[in-house]
């Protein structure tokens, strides 16, 4: 005769259903907070050789191998070396014109070679570099942003010092460079201009922009929490908006429209913001997806928004109607 079965504990399964539910919760928040922490604080970066073989292959690398070039190391926040070229031209020695052009996450210095045409026309010395944690630097953490603003300080500081004739010193940034060129406002007054391309107005409202997008928005909060507890990174500190309060300096914000990862929202609310202060523009590239508007604009459009943006700004009057 078989036993008879005990009645199933409708409690108890409930109880393990409920445990194993908020342990997965749990667990993936936690995933959530050191997954998207660490995929910012450690990009998988981009070797040179393939970013100089898409430059090639979408006609950006214009006329790179004919500038004169010299490469050097600039120590950044605590002593962290800077992998730097300048770039120059017979046409931009002796004009005291200069712009330092900061890439994007993962990317390199080679990443905003096509950046060094329109402003080699324009009488500019290129000084192109990799943001720590990028190109041939050293290991380090990456803060998209944060640090790296500390490190441009430097680098403006060795400009000055290395070149000694620099009268206009202007930023290029797209992406994460855009924000590290308008964060370093925080810590000098030797900026003459910037153009920000495709930037976002912090790390935090990137974060849960991008959660928000997926409707996954308590995610945004484990990041939170990921940056501050792993890695000792307020994202919410490191800011556009804040940095360029009560700045005098004009900037042209660039924005592809079609760009699905950094949304054209965040350039709005920054040009907003920067033209109470100084003379700003807001340029949206139609068709252009993310760090996609010089490519999609092609050279001479680029160069000519920049040209006309110094002039109305006041930062440099040509001597004639064409682009120096």
């Amino acid at each position: 005769m078989s036993k008879a079965r005990k009645p199933v504990n409708k409690k108890k399964v409930l109880v393990i259903v409920l445990i194993c539910l908020a342990a997965f919760i749990v667990l993936n928040f936690i995933g959530a907070a050191i997954g998207t922490s660490a995929s910012i604080t450690h990009p998988k970066r981009e070797s040179y050789e393939n970013r100089k073989d898409y430059n090639t292959s979408e006609n950006l690398w214009g006329g790179f191998e004919s500038y004169d070039k010299e490469d050097y190391l600039v120590k950044g926040m605590d002593g962290y070396e800077l992998n730097v070229t300048s770039v120059s031209s017979a046409e931009t020695r002796g004009t005291g014109k200069y712009v330092i052009i900061s890439h994007g996450h993962k990317s390199n210095k080679f990443g905003v070679v096509k950046f060094v045409d329109p402003y080699i026309e324009l009488g500019f010395t290129c000084i192109i570099y990799d943001l720590r944690a990028h190109g041939a630097n050293a290991k380090a953490i990456c803060s998209m942003g944060g640090y790296e603003s500390i490190d441009l300080n430097y680098l403006i500081e060795d400009t000055f010092t290395r070149f000694g004739d620099v009268d206009i010193l202007g930023l290029q940034g797209e992406s994460m460079g855009s924000l590290a060129s308008i964060n370093v406002l925080r810590y000098t007054d030797k900026v003459d201009f910037i153009v920000a391309d495709c930037g976002f107005k912090s790390l935090k409202y990137m974060v849960h922009d991008m959660y928000n997008d997926m409707h996954l928005n308590p995610f945004g909060y484990c990041a939170d929490f990921g940056f501050k507890v792993f890695y000792g990174i307020d994202d919410g500190e490191i800011n556009a908006i804040e940095a360029m309060k009560n700045k005098g300096v004009p900037i042209l914000f660039v924005h592809g429209e079609d760009d699905n990862w950094i949304d054209v929202d965040n350039s709005r609310d920054m040009y907003e913001e920067a033209q109470k202060y100084a003379h700003s523009e807001l340029w949206i590239v139609p068709g252009a997806e993310h760090a996609q508007a010089r490519d999609r604009a092609g050279k001479d459009a680029y160069r000519d928004h920049i040209f006309n943006f110094l002039e109305a700004a006041g930062v440099v009057v040509y001597e004639d109607t064409a682009a120096a």
